[in-house]
């Protein structure tokens, strides 16, 4: 099975969501470390919007991991309209991974 990472983007209140990331099929990679970022998808570039525990990376174990952060809409705005945000996963001896797409507004 390839590696697969998934996100997940959850209203909590008060115009605050729960920006979750998991991946799973990291076979072999027990222990090495993760490092999430979460971007905005653009025609020409696509935009930083925020790290997850960025200096405190998670860790694959069970062949897999998950990491998230709570966080404000405005961190979620990447441009006007639909938003469009996706998270890439670094993986440690094993390059980025990218999840899926959700198209919102935030």
């Amino acid at each position: 099975m390839a590696p697969v990472v998934k996100l997940f983007i959850t209203p909590v209140g008060n115009g605050n969501y729960l920006v979750v990331v998991n991946g799973d099929g990291f076979v072999n990679a027990e222990n090495r470390k993760v490092g999430v970022r979460i971007r905005g998808e653009d025609q020409w570039f696509d935009d930083t919007l925020f790290s997850i525990n960025p200096g405190f990376p998670g860790r694959i174990l069970g062949g897999g991991f998950s990491m998230s952060a709570t966080v404000s809409g405005s961190s979620l705005n990447e441009d006007w309209g639909q938003d469009e945000v996706y998270a890439i996963a670094s993986v440690e001896g094993l390059g980025d991974f990218r999840s899926n797409t959700i198209k919102r507004h935030f």
